[in-house]
Order: structure tokens, then sequence, then C-alpha cells
């Protein structure tokens, strides 16, 4: 699995787990969408049991988008192959 896939994944669990007003893309700024402490929380989770990589809550904050995320991910480790 490539960034690109990665990163709309991330969209997709963000769209389909959590009530969001608005669509999300890898580009969406985490602010804009007005994610709250526990969606970060939840959202921690999902990616520590999807790809098998830990990032604390205040860490996706920071990271600021779902790019962000993903290059965070990256920088961890390969994104290439998911834990499922």
């Amino acid at each position: 699995m490539n960034s690109q896939a990665v990163a709309e994944s991330i969209a997709t669990i963000l769209t389909d787990n959590f009530d969001l007003d608005q669509d999300v893309t890898p580009a969406t700024r985490f602010s804009e969408i007005e994610l709250d402490s526990l969606i970060m929380l939840e959202l921690s989770v999902i990616i520590e049991r999807k790809y098998g990589i830990k990032i604390a809550e205040d860490e996706l904050v920071e990271a600021g988008s779902v790019a962000g995320v993903v290059a965070l991910m990256e920088s961890r480790s390969s994104v290439d192959t998911p834990a499922d």
C-alpha cells in the first residue's frame, strides 16, 4: 500500500467512523473539521490496529492533517504492509 492509498484510507476512516459535517481529504486540516480529543484518541487506536504504528493523540494533532499523519507514519515505519 502506498502513501496515497494510506492517506485515502485514513480520510475514509475519519469520514465513515465519525459524524463529520464535511468530506475529508488528505489535505484537509484537522482544525478545519474541528476534531476533538476523543476522535484523535480513537484515530490513534485505529492506526495502531490497522498499521501497527503507535502515534499519540497529541502527535496526531501536531501533524495537522491526514497528509501530516501519513508523513509521521512514514518516518516511523514502512506503510507498505498493513497489520491486518
